[in-house]
């Protein structure tokens, strides 16, 4: 698989690089009639959900992916899978809990918070742009926090302190799982737009997750009858049935 670069230049990444400002509507489809791509992995964004001023992370990552899916769209690509987030479910926002765990991609949520919003506002321009171009298929992937391979050792701090990951129900996903789930995206035979949850199978906490919830959230036990310790709280249902995709990561057995 031959692998293209169209980012700004401080990651040092396989393939031919083109550095593109993707708020830059014209350089995004100069980039884009360079290369022709059969399909494009879209993760450029501002990645802080917090420390900056909200319409900087808003106003960045929603105007680079409608630049980027509209040029993509109006030049014929074949597929573009983009990063959404487990943010655009809005529970991550403070006092907000899911209807059961685990939850699917219908579990939705508003969010005070400028990333998620931009985050969701992505879909939303997706949906869109998946009626206008039909011939393009269109997957978002909300990615859960992503933990490097090398970075699982952080995870003992919070087993002394849960409540320092308490704010998405103690789940991760490994890197090198984010990177599979993208190709089998890529490499999919879906259609139209597809949003698709991504997390780690486990938690990342030692301690049960229904004592965990019951502990943090008011009691909490809204619990499917055949949820067990220590599944995710996110249910990846949906990108195994598309796609064939489940994580092969976890902390416990590295």
């Amino acid at each position: 698989m031959n692998v293209d670069v169209v980012d700004r230049p401080e990651l040092e990444l396989p393939g031919e690089f083109c550095r593109v400002d993707l708020a830059d509507a014209g350089k995004v489809y100069d980039a884009l009639c360079q290369f022709r791509p059969d399909g494009i992995c879209h993760l450029a964004a501002n990645p802080a959900p917090s420390g900056q001023a909200q319409i900087d992370v808003f106003d960045n990552n929603v105007l680079s992916a409608h630049n980027l899916m509209q040029a993509a769209g109006d030049l014929g690509v074949s597929r573009v899978v983009y990063a959404s987030s487990e943010m655009a479910t809005g529970l991550l926002t403070e006092g907000t809990v899911p209807t059961q765990i685990p939850f699917d991609e219908t579990e939705r949520h508003p969010s005070p918070n400028a990333y998620a919003l931009s985050k969701y506002i992505s879909e939303v321009i997706a949906d869109s742009l998946a009626v206008r171009y039909p011939q393009t298929a269109w997957v978002g992937l909300r990615i859960n926090n992503v933990i490097p391979p090398d970075s699982y050792d952080r995870f003992a701090d919070e087993w002394e302190d849960p409540g320092r990951s308490k704010g998405n129900f103690w789940s991760y996903i490994d890197a090198r799982d984010v990177g599979t789930a993208y190709r089998a995206a890529l490499e999919g035979t879906s259609s139209g737009h597809e949003v698709c949850l991504i997390a780690a199978a486990d938690t990342r906490a030692k301690r049960g997750l229904r004592e965990l919830m019951a502990e943090y959230y008011d009691g909490y036990d809204r619990f499917a009858s055949d949820y067990e310790d220590p599944r995710s709280a996110f249910d990846c249902a949906k990108m195994k049935a598309l796609f064939g995709w489940t994580p092969s990561y976890s902390w416990r057995t590295q």
